[in-house]
């Protein structure tokens, strides 16, 4: 009997307003077999720990072997991997572009708080999240709040309450950019846009 591989998850993200959906392609879950390949490394890493703790003698093997065992046994206990991996190109990007946007974020609060001229219109926004859950979307919610002039307030379900500065900006457009990076950096394909 032959077994199909499971379908890559699609998450839709549809800011209110927006013309354009965007879609972030999740790969699949990987098969029942890299759960060997993960015991094995863990085997070899934890076996190389107890090696060098123990001076690589051989009559430390009697409780080492066992407890190396139960140690990499453990990944069968532990959900799959995830469906993404970090990107070293992504990485890069964003670590750019958070730093433009930082300076950018940190001068505009800085005129605000200076220029009575600049008014602050403060209140909550709510944006949903189209990142999968893990750590692509716990990314996705700090980095909303390291960057100035907003911060996640609070998550109901698929949505984030963003707190604004100025309630005026164009919040969509922000996070709909911070969410492409975020996708880039954990290696999901990247969101394309496609009509409703």
């Amino acid at each position: 009997m032959t077994q199909t591989a499971p379908a890559a998850r699609n998450t839709r993200i549809d800011p209110p307003g927006a013309a354009n959906a965007v879609t972030v392609h999740q790969a699949p879950e990987p098969p029942v077999a890299s759960h060997w390949r993960r015991f094995l490394a863990t085997a070899l890493a934890l076996s190389l720990i107890w090696g060098a703790l123990t001076g690589f003698r051989s009559d430390a093997l009697i409780f080492g072997l066992p407890a190396v065992l139960a140690g990499a046994g453990l990944v069968f206990l532990l959900p799959s991997r995830p469906g993404w991996r970090l990107s070293p190109r992504g990485a890069l990007t964003f670590v750019l572009w958070f730093a433009a946007q930082t300076v950018r974020g940190a001068v505009d609060v800085a005129l605000r708080a200076f220029s009575p001229a600049m008014p602050l219109r403060p209140g909550f926004r709510r944006y949903p999240i189209a990142l999968p859950q893990g750590a692509p979307r716990v990314m996705f919610l700090n980095t909303i709040t390291l960057l100035p002039g907003t911060l996640s307030a609070e998550i109901a379900g698929d949505q984030v309450i963003v707190h604004m500065l100025d309630t005026s900006a164009d919040l969509n457009a922000d996070l709909g950019a911070l969410e492409t990076r975020i996708a880039a950096l954990f290696a999901l394909n990247r969101p394309t846009e496609t009509t409703p």
